[in-house]
């Protein structure tokens, strides 16, 4: 039992988290995930309700996924660790979701901008590491989030941002053989 397990019932659906080496994740909250992790229940929306019936708030899971995601960004920023790569995806578009339906609007955009530079450098290991149908996956998604930032923020660089992913995506599906149709899409949105 341990902060890794109580991740993972949060977030079964991530199973790649299995991987990540959480042994200098720290977190106000140890308590907390140890008692979910007893509870035996599942998901985000029961850990939602299991902090809100312990007397805490949504600020609670909210501030958790973020530390969640600073704390995988962190792995494979300092340490290299590819293993993590998956996950942050996989976080970051949980945290998005999350966060608008929470009503915490202006704490997603202050994510994608600080933290979305990394997610279009994990680009080309995605485009290697993966199957070809979730590499163009990951790769769509990650450039579709480059043009909401380049559209709110309208800095240069969430424009060069969107060109860096753009590019990554458009190697990726040149090397598979995409369609005339998608290439003429992907065009027309650039």
């Amino acid at each position: 039992m341990g902060i890794k397990d109580a991740i993972m019932r949060i977030f079964p659906e991530i199973p790649e988290l299995d991987d990540v080496d959480f042994s200098q994740y720290s977190t106000p909250y140890v308590g907390l995930l140890t008692e979910f992790e007893r509870s035996g229940e599942k998901g985000l929306v029961e850990f939602q309700k299991f902090v809100e019936e312990k007397g805490g708030s949504k600020d609670v899971v909210g501030k958790l996924l973020i530390s969640l995601l600073q704390y995988l960004l962190i792995r494979y920023r300092r340490y290299k660790e590819k293993v993590v790569v998956v996950p942050v995806i996989k976080v970051f578009i949980t945290l998005k979701g999350w966060l608008i339906e929470n009503g915490y609007e202006r704490d997603w955009l202050n994510i994608l901008h600080n933290f979305l530079g990394y997610l279009v450098d994990m680009m080309p290991y995605l485009a290697e590491s993966q199957e070809r149908e979730m590499a163009d996956a990951y790769l769509t998604l990650i450039y579709n989030l480059a043009l909401e930032a380049e559209d709110t923020f309208g800095e240069p660089y969430f424009n060069d941002l969107k060109i860096v992913a753009k590019e990554n995506l458009k190697n990726l599906r040149e090397r598979y053989g995409i369609s005339r149709e998608i290439a003429e899409k992907l065009k027309k949105n650039c």
